[in-house]
């Protein structure tokens, strides 16, 4: 088991409505750090924000403020993309723990799960490692689909926890327009294309993914071939577990407290991915909520995909 002193916990973001942000829940930020310490008593927490607010009762280990770098205006990157990646980066090179746990400041722990879960899976079976363990991440808003299609690149921002080196591969990217791919997506996104530009997710995706290994670079939403599809899936199989936040002892805004999205990853979904690449041998425990989730993607997601191609091609 890993034990919390190698653990360091990156806290990033406002810690109030910040400027144009005016969703963040009272108090939220001093329970997500209150949280930590009852969770995981021992390790390191790095607050990483911005200058200028009030953190009266916040409890950390180490400070970073840092200034504002401004919101994305190149109409391709998410608003907040490089404030983000200014603000973990920054906490992940502060960390001298082995271990990390990439947090939202509007986020929290309800329990440590995520840890037991992260050494089941470590580096059992992996056919395809491009990082040294398994990442663990939220199935939260990691869509597996959308309008119905199967798609690419859209994990969770949520949670991260994982060898602290491989978290820097994914969050120690530069500023959006310093990427070498921004000039190709941000041309790929002005062109008139039958289908939606890409979802905020799937631009964090690309942005890292394309600097490890070889993947496409998509031109709209639903851009991917069958054998880009299975790519990705071993991908996943190999390098990441996705599981809902009660299994990994994540709490949430109340923004993001829904019943479950049929276009989500879950872990059962995940479990099937590591059966057919890694393990043929892993059992899959089926609950009451799979055969729900199942049948509802069964009635809900032909007719979304239907819907869509009638939108973009026949009404047009």
């Amino acid at each position: 088991m890993i034990e919390n002193k190698d653990i360091t916990v990156i806290v990033h973001g406002p810690v109030q409505n910040y400027q144009d942000r005016l969703h963040h829940e009272e108090g939220i930020t001093q329970r997500c750090l209150q949280s930590i310490r009852q969770h995981l008593p021992g390790c390191t927490i790095i607050l990483s924000t911005w200058k200028n607010q009030d953190l009266t009762n916040l409890d950390y280990d180490l400070l970073i403020e840092e200034q504002d770098v401004g919101p994305n205006n190149d109409g391709v990157a998410p608003k907040n993309y490089n404030r983000q990646i200014h603000l973990i980066k920054q906490g992940l090179h502060a960390t001298e723990t082995p271990y990390a746990l990439k947090l939202r400041s509007d986020n929290y722990l309800n329990g440590d799960q995520f840890k037991a879960l992260q050494q089941q899976f470590a580096s059992k079976n992996r056919t395809m490692p491009i990082f040294n363990e398994r990442i663990v991440i939220n199935a939260n808003l990691s869509r597996r689909t959308s309008n119905g299609f199967k798609i690419l690149y859209s994990l969770s921002d949520f949670f991260y926890f994982g060898r602290t080196d491989d978290l820097i591969k994914i969050w120690g990217q530069p500023a959006f327009l310093q990427n070498p791919i921004s000039p190709l997506l941000c041309k790929k996104n002005n062109e008139k294309l039958a289908y939606p530009n890409l979802e905020a997710e799937q631009i964090y995706g690309l942005l890292w993914i394309t600097r490890l290994i070889d993947m496409p670079i998509m031109s709209h939403r639903f851009d991917a071939s069958k054998d880009q599809l299975k790519q990705w899936d071993i991908f996943l199989a190999n390098n990441f577990i996705i599981a809902e936040p009660n299994k990994i002892g994540l709490g949430l805004r109340k923004i993001s407290i829904k019943k479950k999205r049929i276009n989500e990853y879950s872990f059962t979904d995940w479990l099937k991915l590591y059966r057919l690449y890694c393990d043929s041998n892993t059992p899959i425990p089926i609950t009451i909520n799979d055969i729900k989730l199942q049948l509802r993607r069964a009635v809900h997601l032909p007719i979304s995909k239907l819907w869509t191609i009638i939108k973009y091609h026949i009404m047009k």
